[in-house]
Formats: structure tokens, sequence, C-alpha cells
């Protein structure tokens, strides 16, 4: 008879107050990238990013309230890299593989904590895991684009553009 590992592990008040600062941050950062987008396509993938970490975040305080005091510790600050992105420091092919590089780092983060995870607690990491894979699949679709065309995102005439191509010079 061959006998399965079950890990009991549940996750921490430190890990979900990390979980739930990032959904934050990110949530905020979706918006405000949904609000100053020209482009209609890629301010609709931002807005529906936006409503995912809202969703998360509801997850996630439901969460904390089934823990023992239902509370955890979270600092929510600023990130100088998106600073400089909403400042236009950044290329719009920069803004994508940072934003691609964040949602991958986190997916690695949820990914290793379901690894170890107990089992009332690895089907909400699998399921903000895979939510973070989808982002990333949308963000390498619109990095491709941005390859083809640099000023992709302040493209106004996106749909056109997708259509009938790039017109000849």
């Amino acid at each position: 008879m061959t006998t399965v590992e079950t890990t009991t592990s549940q996750l921490t008040n430190q890990q979900l107050g990390q979980l739930y600062q990032y959904t934050v941050e990110a949530y905020k950062q979706f918006q405000k990238l949904a609000e100053w987008m020209p482009n209609p396509i890629v301010a609709q993938m931002f807005k529906q990013f936006a409503v995912d970490e809202r969703e998360i975040r509801d997850l996630v305080e439901m969460k904390i309230a089934t823990l023992a005091d239902g509370t955890v510790r979270s600092t929510l600050g600023a990130d100088a890299l998106f600073q400089d992105m909403l400042e236009g420091d950044l290329s719009d092919r920069g803004k994508t593989e940072f934003l691609i590089s964040r949602e991958q780092a986190m997916e690695r983060k949820l990914r290793s904590l379901a690894a170890a995870a107990g089992i009332g607690d690895r089907p909400f990491l699998i399921y903000i895991a895979a939510s973070k894979r989808a982002h990333i699949v949308e963000l390498e679709r619109e990095l491709e684009l941005i390859m083809l065309d640099s000023s992709w995102y302040k493209r106004e005439d996106a749909r056109d553009r997708i259509i009938h191509g790039v017109p000849a010079e």
C-alpha cells in the first residue's frame, strides 16, 4: 500500500498580510493604468485585471476572517518603479516587462506556498496563482504587439490596427 504524505501547515498571518498587501497595490496600479491608457483594448485588459485583484482581495479578506483573531498586519507602500511607469520614465515595453516580471514572481511565490500548504489552503493558493498566470499570458500578448508597434499603448485605433494591420508607409 502506498502512503501519500499530506501537509497540514496553514498560511501564517504574515503570508496572508503579504498577499493582501500585494493584492491591494496591484489593484491600485491596474486601476490607474486602465484610466491612463488611450488604447481601448489595453485599458479594458487593465480594468479586468483590477476587477480580478479586487475579487482576490475579497477572498484574502475572507481567509483572514477565518484566523483566530481575524486580523493581519500589512504595510502599504508606493512602488518606485511603478511611479516611474506612470511618470513616463519607462517605455511601453519596459512597463509590460516589469508587470510580467511582477506577476511571475507572485505566481511562483503562490505555487511554492501551495506546494507546502495544507489541504485547506491549497485551493485558495492555486486559484490565485492561476489568476496571476492568466495576467501573464495577456501581458505577453501585449508585449508581442508592442514589438510590432512601439506605440501600441498609445493607439486609440487599436481595433483597426488589429483588423487591418499597419498601413504601408
